[in-house]
């Protein structure tokens, strides 16, 4: 008879296969007492056959095609629930043996799925295997939800730290780590300056730094944004994506750069810049009034111009433009009652008053943790209660996520506004325009030898309900 062998292992983090090697070879040793010819092994390493399975077992798809083609008289397994921990794909798998004629074979036994009584068993068999996954499943969850109570890591480690265990293999404590956390906080403080991730990114390829995964493509800007929108690094415990409470490590980074970091990158208005040697200050911030297209810079006849990219309504000389705008721009970050303007005491307000109730949720599903860690509530409850709490925390933290005044624009406020703003990079400087203004170019007359700046007038400061028109600046 012509066997085919089937092995598989769930967690083998170190790909070694060590467990399905043992498997084959026990496998074998049946064939060889049954004088079975061994003309295949089909190996999924690493792989789950529960019904909560996140990847696919691309091994046992192949085992499926060779059986359907009538290729092998009977399928030898170690214990049946390699083939399956999950009663549906069970029955698959039997009606496709039973239906080409194939022996099954499991724990040296020999099984004809032709026969009531061997039907029988091995659907027992089965149903007591997708039993201990599903056992297995609700034990980890405990934990996890325990872990999360407890605010203590679980899963991957977070880059810029690690982690210490005691003689028993017990998680003791995770600390920082000190070489790879430097990394951070200077990512950090570059972005809160204003800097863009992707030219994080090069320097750090440049430098030579290695990723925390230590892959070979080097960091990206995406990677760069990701990690600094970590709440681990402020010290927070995320379940499900979602900050659940404090964490039982120390913070990395301090919670006003996180939040700079975190505003500057989720920005719906921000446009991520590639270009590092950008050489024009409003391109992608000025806006046509008349179409909302963004306006870019084009050569216009003898000079530069920033145009309606979109429909070609306006245009206006890139020099001129700038200077106007830089000048309003200065004039407002000279005043002394400057940070007023931009953090309004009634905002500050319903800020803290977001944080408060983000904190008390996130008490009161640590409670609900705690409860489903005792096993005073059901998976499946906690489940229904998480969903709705996390939703609410959620909106709590968007309404939190207010920074008064990021540092780079804090820095230029007051007396010697204009010389502070010459020293910063280009890049720096269209983050404050980017942080500060809504600009919006209206269309020109016919003849017109200069700006008016009344092309200007429904441009507005952030967050403030009224056009420049309005305030009388233009």
């Amino acid at each position: 008879m012509r066997a085919v062998i089937y092995t598989r292992v769930s967690s083998d983090p170190n790909n070694i296969g060590r467990s399905v090697d043992e498997q084959e070879a026990d496998c074998r040793a049946v064939c060889q007492r049954e004088g079975w010819q061994v003309v295949r092994v089909f190996s999924d390493n690493d792989r789950s056959a529960s019904r909560y399975a996140k990847r696919e077992r691309p091994q046992y798809q192949a085992l499926r095609t060779y059986l359907e083609a009538g290729k092998a008289d009977v399928l030898v397994m170690w214990e049946g629930s390699r083939a399956q921990r999950d009663l549906e794909a069970y029955l698959s798998l039997r009606k496709l043996c039973a239906e080409q004629g194939i022996g099954y074979s499991y724990s040296g036994r020999l099984y004809d799925l032709s026969r009531t009584d061997d039907r029988f068993t091995t659907a027992l068999d089965a149903l007591l295997a997708e039993r201990e996954a599903d056992v297995t499943r609700d034990r980890v969850i405990r934990a996890v939800l325990a872990n999360a109570a407890a605010g203590k890591p679980h899963g991957r480690l977070l880059y810029g730290y690690r982690r210490v265990y005691g003689n028993g293999g017990q998680y003791v404590a995770q600390v920082i780590h000190e070489e790879h956390a430097e990394v951070i906080r200077e990512a950090a403080r570059r972005v809160a300056s204003g800097e863009a991730c992707y030219s994080i990114a090069q320097d750090f390829n440049a430098r030579g730094i290695p990723t925390p995964r230590g892959g070979t493509k080097g960091w990206s800007l995406s990677q760069i944004g990701r990690m600094l929108q970590n709440p681990g690094y402020i010290g927070k415990r995320v379940h499900l994506g979602k900050i659940v409470g404090d964490a039982d490590w120390p913070p990395l980074l301090d919670a006003e750069t996180y939040a700079v970091c975190k505003s500057i990158l989720t920005d719906p208005r921000r446009k991520t810049q590639r270009d590092t040697a950008v050489r024009h200050l409003l391109s992608g911030a000025a806006v046509c009034d008349l179409c909302d297209g963004r306006m870019r810079v084009q050569k216009n006849r003898t000079h530069y111009a920033y145009l309606c990219a979109e429909r070609f309504c306006v245009s206006v000389k890139t020099t001129v433009l700038e200077q106007f705008v830089v000048a309003v721009l200065m004039a407002r970050l000279s005043r002394p009652d400057a940070l007023d303007l931009l953090a309004p005491p009634e905002d500050v307000g319903e800020v803290e008053k977001a944080r408060q109730e983000a904190a008390e949720k996130r008490a009161r599903l640590e409670e609900w943790y705690a409860a489903a860690a005792r096993n005073e509530i059901t998976p499946g409850g906690l489940a229904s209660i998480e969903r709705k709490l996390l939703a609410e925390i959620d909106d709590a933290d968007r309404r939190a996520e207010h920074v008064e005044v990021p540092p780079l624009v804090r820095d230029l406020v007051g007396p010697g506004a204009e010389q502070r703003w010459k020293r910063l990079t280009i890049g720096q400087q269209r983050e404050v325009v980017s942080l500060l203004l809504e600009l919006r170019v209206g269309k020109t007359y016919r003849g017109a030898r200069k700006l008016d700046p009344a092309r200007l007038g429904n441009s507005r400061w952030r967050g403030d309900s009224q056009t420049w028109a309005q305030r009388g600046l233009v």
